[in-house]
């Protein structure tokens, strides 16, 4: 019984490690001048939310880009006032933090909303192109926003804009 049982035990764990060398590879995902790398558990998704979306069991990754010169009618030529104007406009208060990865500056603020009776935790991150301002959300469950920061911030780290 005792053989019976390590054997089983020996089973599980050469399982166990084969499934943690077959779990999720990273993949390079482009759209709307974002590329960022992200894992193959993303899939695109279209939607009239936004032109760059992708979802996977756990979190989204939305992407949008606007033109420089149009935002700049709307007093928008920095960075700071594109993020402030994103979230007066969803009507959010929320910390602006900066950041540099690699030599890009960008700038990312903690928000949550309720959609559909479901709560969401986002990370906002704006860049700053050529010839245009890049907003990026990254999303999860409201609950488990706190614990998804290290890997939002990962992810943030991959961003590449035009």
């Amino acid at each position: 019984m005792v053989k019976r049982i390590t054997s089983w035990l020996v089973i599980l764990s050469m399982v166990f490690a084969l499934t943690a060398c077959f779990g999720p590879k990273a993949e390079e995902f482009s759209g709307t001048g974002i590329t960022i790398e992200l894992t193959d558990e993303f899939n695109f998704q279209e939607t009239v939310v936004a032109p760059f979306y992708l979802v996977s069991m756990k979190h989204v990754f939305i992407g949008m880009r606007e033109s420089k010169v149009d935002l700049a009618s709307y007093s928008i030529t920095n960075l700071g006032q594109y993020i402030n104007g994103i979230l007066d406009n969803a009507g959010k208060t929320a910390t602006v933090y900066d950041d540099t990865l690699d030599d890009v500056t960008f700038k990312y603020a903690y928000y949550t909303s309720t959609v559909d009776g479901v709560e969401y935790g986002y990370m906002l991150l704006v860049m700053e192109g050529a010839s245009h301002f890049y907003s990026m959300n990254f999303g999860c469950l409201a609950k488990d926003l706190e614990k998804n920061k290290d890997q939002f911030m990962d992810w943030a780290a991959t961003i590449r804009v035009e």
